[in-house]
């Protein structure tokens, strides 16, 4: 085999201060915001976008709030009202970047959250810790704490920071027992109304909160008197609604406000940490490698940030950082690279994201009948409404119908990992039948008994409209393969032509024996992983020495440019095939080049600042979790490979997995700690 090498040069490197023990490959810290990109802090409903700047944040993304970016565009994720938008002055004196010193922050994905030190020399030292709380969904929290080193006068002021989306404003204030501060507003083309209500909390005797204003906008805030050394905590709690899930989100952002106020902060820290706690029962723990260790945590923590459990909305590729990425629709980077590590370690998350397609069959079957197919075709990019949202320029919408197998494939993994035949039966089965019908009717029969599918966009999106993609058909095998365990599984004849097309699907190959991306293919350069992927995720080649050809082959075509994930197709198998130490190189050449400061977050690409890539998260989880760690899901249930670790790696803990939250060790006796 053509050794693949290369050498690698990390773009950034993280700024981290000395960590106590128990905070070691949990912590996160910077005190540079020289190409700042902030962590977000989510909770499945909610992700709040930090920013360098104290006492603010980016931007809140509502999941699966969607409205039209025009009256003849597609729809876009809607941003809700920035509810921590805060002004602090001392002794009159205005906290902004000129004046404040000691600007450092702390992300702690232990315990979701993220805090910011500050100082204002001769006058105080500042703290600002941001939540998205994970018990209350709709509801996140900023509390502030603030040390004063003489005697002096705070005044805070807090007021909405408001997306461009959002029109109509009209704002209402309660003073009386509890001060609400709202704000209610209707989204582009008026699909939503969208409410936000806060409210501030006080440890010990509350501060006289008033309405304020100035010329743009009205907010609340308070003034008080700190004593020297005295440590003064207050916080405030915010909660967006939409129409998107509440018949009256106006009163119901109130409720949620007033039942956080009838809480204490350190109530509500508690309960928020105590579901962290019960999520990060699994994790993947590295012995060996700080820095890996310390971004496969990451990884984690952004798809477990993402996701809630009987929440049905599935993930965008930049998850809930952004409303700029593809306009948070839902792809194929959900199935085939972000569900399968969160179906293996949150099974009920992982149902979440499969429910949501259940539930959106509907919609399907009516994309197949208007395009002249029969079963369910589904949309490429979806919204909550379960229609195409591919803007029309892009072709992937009409042709990559690879996503149609690709949620089959995820609903029977959902199965196998969770054992739950009543679920398959009712909710899932159904869903398969019609998406076999799909592919029945769009396959051609040829005249020596093969079949094709014609006229696709693969995964490999720089082809577009060939004959027998190879991805494309190797998902349509493995889904019909699929959908024929699950008819046996329970009692169900299976039509006998499932089988039929699965096994004569056609594949090319060169003259070296190589898997052709699709018919003719003549060796140009593609945009990520397509072939290689027949053996992994799809497991249909499982020849040692065609996979090994194949990667040779694609490795030296793939674009290094591209989106990042590729390589942890490679590293998985390249892992499974028994060489651990090309498989590191190609795990850490899958995300590295991609990793942006200070908190590591992923661009899609090495070029670009679109930051958070969910789905390159998603191949880098899938190296460590099915390469390294060796898992397989299974008709069985999860299954362990045979496997090996790279040389420095000591060992690999997977803890809590599937249904049974069973741990998976792998111990290397080959190990040799790495030097400098």
């Amino acid at each position: 085999m053509k050794r693949i090498l290369f050498v690698f040069v990390s773009l950034f490197a993280l700024v981290t201060t000395a960590l106590a023990s128990d905070e070691a490959g949990w912590v996160m810290t910077t005190d540079s915001r020289d190409n700042y990109h902030g962590a977000t802090m989510a909770n499945g409903r909610i992700g709040i976008v930090t920013d360098a700047q104290p006492f603010e944040a980016r931007e809140i993304v509502l999941a699966g709030v969607f409205d039209k970016a025009g009256w003849n565009d597609v729809s876009r994720v809607v941003r809700g009202p920035l509810f921590t938008n805060m002004e602090l002055f001392i002794d009159g004196e205005k906290l902004t970047d000129n004046n404040l010193t000691g600007w450092n922050q702390k992300f702690d994905m232990r315990r979701a959250s993220l805090t910011t030190h500050i100082r204002l020399k001769g006058k105080a030292t500042l703290t600002y810790t941001l939540r998205a709380l994970r018990h209350l969904p709709c509801v996140g929290l900023a509390v502030v704490e603030v040390t004063p080193e003489k005697n002096v006068k705070l005044k805070v002021a807090n007021k909405y920071g408001i997306p461009e989306e959002l029109h109509d404003l009209q704002t209402s204030y309660k003073d009386g027992d509890l001060r609400i501060f709202q704000l209610n507003a209707r989204t582009r083309t008026e699909m939503h109304r969208v409410s936000a209500s806060t409210i501030f909390m006080f440890d010990g005797q509350e501060a006289d909160v008033n309405q304020c204003s100035d010329n743009q906008q009205d907010g609340i805030g308070f003034t008080v008197q700190l004593k020297k050394g005295e440590t003064y905590r207050f916080a405030l709690a915010g909660a967006v609604c939409s129409t998107a899930d509440f018949l009256d989100p106006i009163n119901e952002s109130k409720r949620f406000a007033t039942f956080a106020y009838k809480m204490s902060i350190d109530q509500l820290i508690k309960q928020h940490e105590a579901e962290w706690e019960k999520l990060w029962q699994s994790d993947i723990v590295i012995e060996g490698d700080e820095q890996s260790q310390l971004d496969v945590r990451h990884g984690l923590y952004q798809l477990y940030s993402c996701t809630r459990e009987n929440f049905p909305v599935s993930i965008a590729p930049m998850g809930l950082s952004s409303s700029d990425g593809y306009n948070g629709h839902y792809f194929w980077d959900t199935e085939i690279w972000m569900y399968p590590p969160l179906l293996v370690m949150q099974p009920a998350h992982g149902r979440s994201l499969v429910d949501f397609r259940c539930n959106t069959l509907p919609q399907a079957e009516s994309n197949a009948i208007n395009h002249g197919y029969r079963g369910a075709m589904y949309p490429w990019e979806a919204d909550t409404s379960g229609e195409e949202c591919t803007p029309v320029w892009a072709l992937t919408g009409t042709f990559e119908h690879h996503i149609t197998a690709d949620i089959g494939i995820a609903l029977w993994q959902y199965y196998c990992v969770s054992g739950n035949k009543k679920w398959l039966k009712e909710t899932a089965y159904p869903v398969m039948l019609r998406i076999a019908e799909f592919w029945v009717s769009r396959v051609e029969k040829n005249s020596d008994g093969s079949y094709s599918i014609k006229n696709v966009v693969g995964a490999d999106e720089y082809a577009e409209n060939v004959d027998d993609n190879a991805y494309t058909n190797a998902a349509t095998k493995r889904v019909l393969y699929d959908i024929i365990a699950a008819s046996r599984l329970l009692g169900e004849t299976p039509n006998p032509v499932w089988k039929e097309i699965a096994d004569n699907l056609l594949f090319t190959h060169n003259k070296d024996g190589v898997t052709m991306e699709y018919t003719g293919y003549d060796g140009r350069q593609i945009k990520q992983a397509d072939v290689n992927m027949i053996a992994y995720p799809l497991n249909v080649l499982t020849d040692k020495e065609s996979i090994l050809r194949d990667i040779d082959y694609y490795f030296e075509r793939m674009d290094p440019n591209g989106p990042a994930m590729s390589q942890a197709i490679l590293a998985v198998l390249q892992a499974r095939l028994g060489d651990p130490e090309e498989a590191y190189k190609m795990f850490k050449y899958s995300y590295e080049r991609h990793v942006r400061p200070p908190f590591r977050v992923l661009s899609e690409n090495a070029n670009n600042n679109r930051v958070s890539f969910m789905t390159g998260v998603g191949g880098m989880l899938q190296a460590v979790i099915f390469g390294f760690g060796g898992l397989d899901i299974t008709e069985e249930g999860i299954k362990q490979l045979p496997t090996q670790l790279p040389v420095h790696w000591k060992s690999l803990t997977l803890k809590g997995v599937g249904r049974d939250k069973q741990t998976f060790r792998v111990v290397n006796s080959n190990y040799k700690q790495k030097t400098n």
